[in-house]
């Protein structure tokens, strides 16, 4: 007597599921890339950039939201040194996903550049901006600080090339630990 072996179909690869299947894994998949384009800053509400009065440090650039903008020294006119594991600390400040310059309420002199992996950096006067993930609400201004990657500053957009002033006169700036563990 021979021996016949019986195949069962599985009906989740059936043919009938097969295309509900790849619907499936392409709506993960633009899910997934979705959260990417927002973990980097861009977002489906255009970038606007405002002037803030903060206690401590005068006007200061930044969101419509109230996050604090930050610049770092060693950037030159439209190109930034921040990449890698500086850019998840200091996170680029982005145009959205189609917008073509950044808004400014009450702010002029913004611009952006192509960062290397395409996407586009906001700039005030050509300063590419940052957010600092220190500053854990809207006006906080933790990110005044030298790090690893150098010297970073809020931007008075009066003299945004001049270290900001504590009220009172005096400048100051704080020393964190090399890779920014103090965050």
């Amino acid at each position: 007597m021979r021996a016949t072996t019986h195949r069962t179909t599985n009906p989740l690869f059936s043919r009938q599921n097969l295309g509900t299947f790849v619907i499936m894994i392409g709506a993960a998949a633009l899910a997934s890339s979705t959260a990417l384009a927002s973990a980097s800053g861009a977002s489906a509400s255009p970038t606007t950039i405002s002037i803030a009065q903060n206690k401590t440090w005068g006007p200061t650039l930044t969101l419509k939201n109230g996050d604090t903008i930050y610049r770092l020294t060693k950037d030159s006119k439209n190109t930034s040194v921040c990449t890698g594991k500086c850019a998840t600390i200091w996170v680029p400040v982005l145009l959205a996903s189609g917008q073509k310059s950044a808004v400014g309420d009450g702010v002029s002199k913004l611009g952006s550049f192509t960062r290397a992996n395409g996407t586009q950096q906001v700039t005030y006067e050509g300063i590419p901006l940052y957010t600092f993930t220190g500053d854990k609400k809207a006006g906080q201004v933790k990110g005044n600080v030298k790090d690893t990657w150098g010297q970073w500053w809020s931007i008075n957009p009066k003299s945004p090339l001049v270290a900001p002033k504590k009220s009172g006169g005096s400048s100051t700036t704080t020393t964190v630990p090399s890779g920014g563990g103090a965050y």
